[in-house]
């Protein structure tokens, strides 16, 4: 069901860069000159939110026609626009994030984060080209009778929308690297759309054409409410670790909202979040476990669980920033932070469990 951008805009979209190139080429304009030849395009420091809550579930068609979009400025003022205007707007080769949120989360939430958000993906670099997307899915309208039953419901939901993601991700050029970052059933949510991007099934559908190998794919977890082993072979997302040259899973050990994890069905196992991906796991993926990344941030959320513990924490936004905005650096022999690592090699967990004593080894390109 892979759909490509339409022809017409991708077409005009190549030729006012390609122009643009042509033109710079002809001036004869240097290094040494005192003006360019041509302005650079000004970076868009806002964002866009986009909304799935109208989509009729069916994966086998495309959804995007019922998806709303908003786009707003960096001060959170936003308006009513179109998925074409979002596609015509991309500047050419400039990494594209998307944020899925988790379960619970009402519009007035995502609008409020949203902005919050924006500026603290940004904060680490913040006159790097980035294109910002918020998904919003609906994850608020369950009857909320029983909460194991409803949290069984919304984590099965996510792993559909990201059905939907994947679709959005095969309209984009090939130049744009791509960014997923997914917190507590928003990390099922992107670990579905990588479960889709490299060929795997969510309810039975797949991707016409087969694995999905166009973009450069990066991926971070924040709070994953899914069990640590869904990714080994055989189990749900064992597909998901095909495509993206790295994940890194935020480990919280203190996260309390995923201490009740195990109870919301019988023979669960603790989330990935709690856990981190262990041994076992890493033994069953195989060479791909070196994609995996367990990154232990107990110490700067303590026990907290909702969304806005993490983007208010400065130091994990350095941290991730390799994995959202692909400023690849020269490989270090060890390093105790992901965000010294050259992130589109996969890495390798050398010891320990504890916060301050990982140790990461490039271990070679994973593409």
């Amino acid at each position: 069901m892979a759909v490509r951008q339409p022809p017409v805009l991708a077409l005009c979209r190549r030729i006012r860069w390609a122009a643009v190139s042509l033109i710079a080429a002809m001036s004869g304009a240097t290094a040494a000159d005192a003006q360019p030849a041509l302005p650079v395009p000004a970076i868009d420091h806002g964002y866009w939110i986009i909304s799935a809550r109208e989509a009729d579930g069916n994966l086998g068609r495309s959804q995007l026609a019922r998806f709303r979009v908003w786009r707003f400025d960096a001060g959170g003022r936003g308006r009513l626009t179109t998925i074409d205007e979002f596609y015509g707007s991309l500047i050419p080769g400039a990494p594209v994030c998307f944020m899925a949120h988790g379960s619970f989360v009402d519009w007035e939430s995502v609008r409020d984060d949203s902005r919050m958000t924006n500026h603290w993906l940004r904060s680490p670099a913040p006159q790097a080209p980035l294109h910002v997307v918020f998904f919003h899915w609906p994850s608020d309208d369950t009857p909320m009778l029983l909460l194991p039953v409803d949290v069984t419901i919304l984590g099965r939901r996510a792993s559909r929308y990201g059905f939907y993601v994947a679709e959005m991700i095969s309209m984009i050029p090939d130049d744009h690297p791509i960014s997923l970052i997914g917190h507590s059933h928003g990390a099922r949510l992107v670990v579905s759309t990588l479960h889709v991007l490299g060929g795997g099934r969510v309810d039975d559908v797949a991707f016409a054409g087969g694995p999905y190998h166009r973009h450069r794919v990066r991926a971070v977890l924040a709070a994953a409410a899914f069990d640590h082993d869904w990714l080994n072979p055989g189990e749900l997302y064992d597909r998901a670790v095909q495509r993206p040259e790295a994940i890194l899973n935020l480990v919280n050990r203190r996260d309390r909202a995923l201490g009740f994890y195990p109870l919301h069905r019988p023979l669960t196992l603790a989330a990935a979040a709690r856990s981190g991906f262990t041994r076992g796991d890493r033994q069953s993926i195989g060479p791909q476990s070196q994609k995996l990344v367990d990154y232990d941030v107990t110490e700067r959320v303590g026990t907290g669980h909702v969304w806005p513990t993490y983007y208010t924490n400065a130091g994990i936004a350095q941290s991730i920033a390799p994995y959202v905005l692909f400023h690849d650096q020269p490989a270090l022999a060890a390093t105790r932070a992901p965000s010294e690592v050259l992130a589109n090699h996969p890495v390798r967990r050398m010891e320990s469990h504890r916060a301050s004593k990982w140790e990461l080894t490039p271990v070679g390109d994973s593409r």
